[in-house]
């Protein structure tokens, strides 16, 4: 499941990356700009060569930018940011003329988690950008956990300056998240899938002499499910598991989100006192909402 699960993302990321920037090259030579007229999008470049035996100059009042004088096989380039018609000129050839036509770019949407990983009851931040720069836009950002068929609107974000937006978000489980936009016109976009890994609470407890618990925290029962103790040989400089233990009981918990879980275990350990001992939940346990998670040290 975790392999299709990547490999979902990214087919994704293949779909909604947006079309990388063009280069249009124009030559400038005594018949003018050839080809005279050229049509890009923006974000795209046009290069300008002096292909003659004497200089010249590209100038767009429009754009507006002036190139230097062009030596024979020097060149010059502008990118292209807005859409509209340019008409350029050659001041040093009797002003010879072309056109750059430019249509808008298809836009397009980023988003990205951060953190990806993170802890049960924590808040990652949803960060993205809309290729197009526009303010006050409306962006629809869509949650699919872990177990659900299908992804939801959960908010939507208005974008800022440059086209920037955020959302914060807290996801009970494993979540992937996308952004979509509509435009005025033509078909909606979705970023790329921006998915979210959560490690549940895991805690190991000292509560009398050979006698100990464990519980998680998620929001999801793990009665059933096997964590395994282990102590540190310091002598080795390694840890070693010392026990198996099997969640058995399952209460409602309040925080640290709504509706969590605490599951656990009471067992008992004859080991001598004052070692460092942890828990820890492989992945084969966690999974497949939750990846693999380790508790603070105590001592026996």
């Amino acid at each position: 499941m975790k392999k299709l699960i990547v490999l979902a993302g990214a087919v994704a990321l293949l779909a909604a990356a947006p079309a990388p920037a063009k280069t249009v090259t124009v030559d400038i030579s005594q018949l003018g700009f050839v080809p005279a007229s050229v049509t890009v999008q923006t974000g795209d470049v046009v290069i300008w060569t002096n292909k003659d035996t004497t200089n010249h100059q590209v100038v767009c009042t429009k754009c507006p930018f002036t190139s230097p004088v062009l030596a024979p096989g020097q060149t010059f380039q502008f990118t292209f940011t807005k859409a509209d018609k340019f008409p350029v000129v050659d001041p040093l050839n009797k002003n010879k003329r072309g056109t750059v036509t430019v249509t808008q770019a298809p836009a397009t949407v980023t988003l990205a988690p951060s953190p990806r990983v993170m802890t049960y009851g924590g808040a990652t931040t949803l960060s993205g950008t809309l290729s197009t720069g526009q303010a006050n836009q409306k962006v629809d950002v869509l949650a699919q956990a872990c177990g659900e068929n299908a992804s939801k609107v959960v908010a939507t974000v208005t974008t800022t300056t440059a086209g920037a937006f955020t959302y914060k978000a807290q996801p009970p489980l494993g979540t992937s998240y996308q952004a979509r936009y509509k435009p005025a016109t033509g078909p909606a976009v979705t970023s790329s899938v921006g998915a979210v890994t959560i490690r549940p609470v895991l805690t190991l407890k000292r509560a009398a002499r050979f006698r100990f618990g464990a519980k998680v925290v998620s929001a999801q029962s793990f009665v059933g499910k096997a964590a395994v103790v282990q102590r540190y040989v310091t002598a080795r400089r390694k840890w070693l598991t010392v026990k198996t233990v099997f969640f058995g009981t399952r209460a409602a918990a309040s925080t640290p989100l709504a509706g969590s879980t605490v599951s656990s275990v009471a067992f008992k350990l004859r080991i001598r006192k004052g070692l460092k001992m942890r828990a820890i939940l492989p992945s084969g346990q966690a999974a497949p909402c939750y990846a693999a998670a380790t508790s603070p040290t105590i001592r026996s």
